[in-house]
């Protein structure tokens, strides 16, 4: 059964509402430019082209090893809050380096250089659509929802089991 298209209009602005909270904000360009989608049926959130980044935000990326940095100067903040630059080239972008060593010598740790740890998912367009879904079923009356199933393709069902009273 489809969902007419004002009630989805009104759970998908819900969802971009509740979105647009969760989501994280730098500048809060990328939350703000958030758009409800809806048609029969269908609910959904809408990242525009120019916050495509935003998609990364929700999904998250996996590590990588950033080979578009070779022949660049990168600056690098340091835990003091000072700034170093350092130059990625070819040579030295996916290069294993030790970090730590025992006592006797043996390598305890070592590190790829030039690797992107990648982005933990933060989900906020799934929340905000399933809150909102859950929302509109729990503030939903019997009436509404009889008229909505009257108004769909189980008409006829439901013409059925009116009659059976």
């Amino acid at each position: 059964m489809k969902m007419p298209r004002e009630v989805t209009a009104k759970i998908s602005a819900r969802a971009t509402e509740i979105a647009k909270q969760l989501a994280p904000k730098d500048t809060g360009k990328g939350a703000a430019s958030l758009i409800p989608k809806s048609a029969e049926g269908e609910i959904g959130v809408e990242i525009p082209d120019e916050v495509y980044y935003m998609l990364f935000q929700e999904e998250g990326t996996k590590p990588r090893i950033m080979r578009e940095l070779a022949g660049k100067t990168v600056p690098i903040r340091n835990p003091n809050g000072t700034i170093s630059f350092r130059r990625a080239t070819e040579s030295n972008i996916g290069r294993r380096v030790i970090t730590t060593r025992n006592a006797k010598g043996q390598i305890v740790a070592s590190k790829l250089t030039w690797r992107h740890p990648g982005i933990k998912g933060k989900h906020f367009i799934q929340q905000g659509m399933q809150q909102a879904v859950q929302e509109w079923a729990n503030t939903s009356s019997g009436q509404e929802l009889m008229r909505m199933l009257d108004e769909s393709e189980v008409k006829t069902l439901m013409d059925i089991l009116k009659g059976i009273k």
